[in-house]
């Protein structure tokens, strides 16, 4: 298997809203990228393939799922928000905002790519596949 080689175009292709190279320089998208390697593994001894000769692409697409998770999280703080908006009012103006726990999934959750991430995620998380195999026993 090999690693996953960031490409800011590809990535932006993949999500227009980080399009702007003026607002996503590439080292920010480049850092957003390192970032989600710290939390999904993109060695070769990673338990999710990635081999783009065999087609098998899944890393990639996990890692810029969380990038673009990543990207949207520093998007929020950035803009004063803690995360999602939970609630909000007209009159006298008022917001509050999502936090979610940084230890479980509910950091996940807190954005579409990352909700997406998380699903995607399921089948290397869950540690395995069960296959069930009807066994003949010479006494039955």
């Amino acid at each position: 298997m090999a690693v996953v080689v960031f490409a800011p175009e590809d990535f932006r292709q993949d999500f227009p809203q980080f399009a702007d190279p003026a607002v996503f320089t590439g080292r920010r998208l480049q850092g957003a990228f390192n970032a989600a390697c710290l939390i999904l593994d993109n060695s070769e001894a990673s338990p999710v393939p990635y081999d783009p000769t065999k087609g098998q692409t899944a890393r990639e697409t996990l890692l810029y799922h969380l990038t673009c998770h990543i990207l949207t999280m520093a998007l929020w703080g950035e803009a004063g928000q803690s995360g999602p908006v939970n609630s909000a009012s007209e009159g006298s103006v008022s917001a509050s905002f999502a936090t979610a726990q940084l230890s479980d999934k509910s950091y996940f959750l807190e954005t579409p790519c990352g909700r997406t991430f998380w699903q995607m995620l399921a089948m290397y998380r869950v540690g395995g596949r069960y296959c069930a195999v009807k066994h003949h026993h010479p006494w039955g």
